[in-house]
C-alpha cells in the first residue's frame, strides 16, 4: 500500500468526521468509531485486527485517563452545585470596583472555569453579572463575553477540565507541567481578549428578567450611545442562576437559591470554595517538582508521591469540596446524587477520550504518521503550529473546544516522534488552537449571547473575535516557550 493512499485516506478520514459532526450532526462518539473502523478497513487492517485495535485503544485509554476525567466532572459540579463558584465571583467583584469591573469577572470566570465547563459557567453567573451591568451602565456586550471566555480559555488548557485531561492522557503530558504552562499561555490569552472587549462601544442592556426585580438605576458610562442588543436569538432554559445579596465595589447583586436545597440559606466561605480547586493542583505540583528533590524513596517523597498522584489528588479535591454543603454533606444528596450527576456530566468525554485512544493507535499501527510527518518536514512548516492548526480547524468546523483538543491530541499523538516534538509543546498547541473561534454552530456562543441579549453579529464582533485573540495571543507565547527550548 502506497504512501500516498494511505495519506489520502486519513485525510479523506479527517474530513469526513468534521462532515459528519458539522453538517450532518451525527454524534461525535458515533462518529470517531465509524472513522476509525472504516480508516481501519481502508488501510488493509481487516475487520477482526481493526476491531481488536478499536477495543485495545479504548480500553487503554479509559485505564490511565477513565477515573480522572469522572473525578474531574464530580468536582466540578459539587463547586456549581454549593454555591462555590458564585462565592468566588462575589469576592472578586469585592476588590474591584467602577471601570475594574470586567477585570473582576474575567479573574473570577477564570478560576471558576478550571473545573467547569465555559457554558456552564455562563449559566450560573449570567444573573450576577446582568444585575452589575445594570448597576454599572457597563455593556453585555462587554460583561457577557468577558464572563464567557476566562472560563472558555481555562477549560481549554487547564486539568481537571475535561478536554485538557483526555488530551494530557493522549500524549502522556504530567499533569503537573500541564497545569502550570497551560496558565503561562492561558492567563495572557484572557488578557488580551478582554482588552479588546474593553474597546467594544456598543451598549447592550442586559434581559429584562435578570434585573426588573432590582431597583432602578442611572447608568454611568455607558459607552456609546443608548441602544440595545434585539435579544432575537430567544431565551435559555437553566439560567435563573442563583441568588443572596452581596455588595460588589457598589453594585447590588440578588442572589436567589441555587434550587439544590444543599447551599439555600447562605453561600461558603471565599476559603473554603477556593480550597477544592487548589489543593489538587498545589498536590500535582509537589508531585512533579518537589518529590525528585526530597527523594521518593523518603517519607516525605513517598507520602508526595502518593497524595499528588493526579487520581488521588482530584479525589482529595472532591473530598475538601464536602464542607461547602455544611450540614447537608451528609445526605444522600450530596454524597450520592452529586456523585452521580457528575458521572453523567463525564459520560461523552469519557468516550470521546476512549475512541480518541483508538484513533491514534490505528493511526500508529497503519504507518500513516511516519508518511504525515515526512509531508510535514517536506512543506518547510514549523512541527508546532501544525497541531494548532488541527485544533483551531476542529474547533473552528465543528463548534467544540473539547473536541477540538482532545481530536487534535488523538490524531497527533503518533506523528510527535517524527516531527521531533515533546508532548507538552504539542499538548499547549492544541489547547491553543481549540480556543478559535466561537460562532454560530457553538452551544457556547448560543448560551452567551442569548443571556448576554446579543444578536448574532453582536455575537461575533465580541466572542467569536475574542476567541480568536486568546487563542493567538496563547499560541504567541508558547511559540516563544518553544523555540527558547522551555517546551
Amino acid at each position: 500500500m502506497s504512501d500516498a493512499y494511505t495519506l489520502i485516506a486519513f485525510g479523506g478520514a479527517i474530513v469526513a468526521l468534521v462532515l459528519l459532526i458539522a453538517k450532518f450532526k451525527v454524534h461525535p462518539v458515533a462518529t470517531l468509531f465509524v472513522i476509525v473502523t472504516s480508516l481501519g478497513l481502508l488501510l488493509g487492517l481487516g475487520g477482526e485486527k481493526t476491531l481488536k485495535l478499536v477495543t485495545e485503544g479504548f480500553g487503554s485509554t479509559m485505564s490511565s485517563v477513565g477515573l480522572l476525567i469522572i473525578f474531574g466532572c464530580v468536582l466540578g459540579k459539587m463547586l456549581e452545585l454549593s454555591g462555590a463558584a458564585l462565592r468566588i465571583t462575589e469576592e472578586a467583584l469585592r476588590w474591584f470596583s467602577g471601570r475594574k469591573i470586567p477585570w473582576a469577572i474575567a479573574l473570577a470566570s477564570a478560576v471558576v472555569g478550571i473545573p467547569l465547563i465555559a457554558d456552564t459557567v455562563v449559566l450560573m453567573l449570567i444573573p450576577v453579572v446582568s444585575a452589575i451591568a445594570m448597576r454599572s451602565g457597563i455593556s453585555m456586550m462587554r460583561l457577557g463575553p468577558v464572563l464567557y471566555i476566562g472560563a472558555y480559555v481555562m477549560t481549554s488548557l487547564l486539568p481537571p477540565g475535561p478536554g485538557p485531561l483526555a488530551a494530557s492522557a493522549l500524549l502522556g503530558v504530567d499533569l503537573g507541567p500541564a497545569m502550570l504552562y497551560g496558565a503561562l499561555v492561558g492567563i495572557p490569552g484572557i488578557i488580551a481578549a478582554t482588552l479588546y472587549l474593553l474597546t467594544i462601544k456598543t451598549y447592550v442592556a442586559p434581559k429584562a428578567e435578570y434585573v426588573d426585580h432590582l431597583p432602578a438605576a442611572v447608568p454611568a458610562g455607558r459607552g456609546a450611545g443608548p441602544g440595545t442588543g434585539t435579544g432575537g436569538t430567544g431565551d435559555a432554559d437553566g439560567a435563573s442562576g442563583t441568588g443572596e445579596a452581596a455588595s460588589a465595589g457598589g453594585t447590588t447583586v440578588t442572589r436567589e437559591t441555587t434550587g439544590t436545597g444543599s447551599a439555600a440559606d447562605r453561600l461558603p466561605s471565599l476559603r473554603l470554595s477556593l480550597v477544592p480547586i487548589f489543593i489538587p493542583i498545589v498536590l500535582i505540583m509537589l508531585d512533579s517538582y518537589v518529590v525528585d528533590m526530597v527523594g521518593e524513596k523518603s517519607a516525605l517523597g513517598g507520602a508526595l508521591s502518593f497524595l499528588g498522584a493526579p487520581l488521588m489528588a482530584l479525589f482529595i479535591g472532591c473530598l475538601t469540596a464536602l464542607p461547602l454543603f455544611g450540614r447537608d454533606w451528609r445526605r444522600k444528596s450530596t454524597l450520592n446524587d452529586l456523585f452521580e450527576a457528575g458521572l453523567k456530566l463525564a459520560a461523552l468525554p469519557l468516550a470521546l477520550t476512549g475512541v480518541g485512544g483508538a484513533l491514534a493507535l490505528i493511526i500508529r499501527d497503519t504507518k500513516v504518521a511516519d508518511g504525515a510527518a515526512d509531508m510535514i518536514r517536506e512543506m518547510g512548516l514549523s512541527p508546532i503550529i501544525v497541531p494548532f492548526l488541527v485544533a483551531a480547524a476542529i474547533c473552528t468546523i465543528t463548534g467544540s473546544n473539547i473536541l477540538g483538543v482532545m481530536t487534535a491530541a488523538a490524531i497527533m499523538e503518533p506523528l510527535m516522534a517524527g516531527l521531533g516534538i515533546s508532548a507538552l509543546a504539542v499538548y499547549l498547541a492544541c489547547g491553543t488552537g481549540a480556543q478559535i473561534m466561537k460562532h454560530a454552530n457553538s452551544s457556547g456562543f448560543w448560551v452567551t449571547t442569548t443571556l448576554s441579549n446579543l444578536t448574532v453579529g453582536q455575537g461575533i464582533r465580541s466572542i467569536g473575535v475574542a476567541s480568536a485573540i486568546s487563542g493567538v495571543t496563547g499560541f504567541a507565547i508558547l511559540y516563544v516557550l518553544y523555540a527558547t527550548g522551555l517546551v
